[in-house]
């Protein structure tokens, strides 16, 4: 899925990613830590585009799986972040 497809969209595949917000969007070099999620220095590849119910991560040696309540929720407030200055970003990333 390409990251300019919806207005909201998150995704890691392992080496880059994006996160969009509306018209923000951030290209992602570091993997972004889902801070407040229980598996969140697991997680290896992200996959969240909820106008089209995707809400997937896969952790070290495991396969891919639905997100849980806490890791949405941080994927939500990471991708919020986005209207805030530059240097929260930074540090949620």
């Amino acid at each position: 899925m390409s990251i300019a497809l919806y207005r909201i969209r998150l995704y890691w595949d392992g080496q880059r990613g994006a996160m969009r917000s509306g018209d923000d969007t951030r290209i992602l070099i570091e993997r972004p830590m889902l801070h407040g999620a229980a598996n969140a220095a697991r997680l290896e590849e992200i996959d969240y585009a909820p106008e089209v119910d995707v809400a997937q991560v896969r952790e070290r040696e495991g396969d891919w799986r639905q997100m849980t309540a806490d890791e949405v929720a941080a994927a939500e407030a990471l991708l919020a972040s986005l209207g805030q200055p530059d240097w929260i970003v930074e540090r949620a990333a």
